[in-house]
């Protein structure tokens, strides 16, 4: 379960920022939104990045698990 909502939040924060960033560029360029999407864009990656190396680790030990 944890990871269900950890994963859903990484895309909520991905799409946010990204659509942050698309209207703060395209649009009027205001300074708070592209500064927003990029703050909401990289917590997203970097919480994707801690999500996926629990998930390597997760399997790592799976292996050995069944192994011995």
């Amino acid at each position: 379960m944890p990871k269900l909502i950890s994963t859903i939040s990484v895309l909520a924060l991905l799409l946010a920022g990204a659509w942050l960033l698309h209207d703060g560029v395209s649009g009027k360029d205001l300074q708070m939104e592209v500064i927003a999407g990029a703050t909401l864009l990289s917590v997203g990656v970097v919480t994707a990045v801690f999500l996926l190396r629990d998930w390597i680790k997760w399997k790592r030990e799976l292996a050995k698990y069944r192994e011995g």
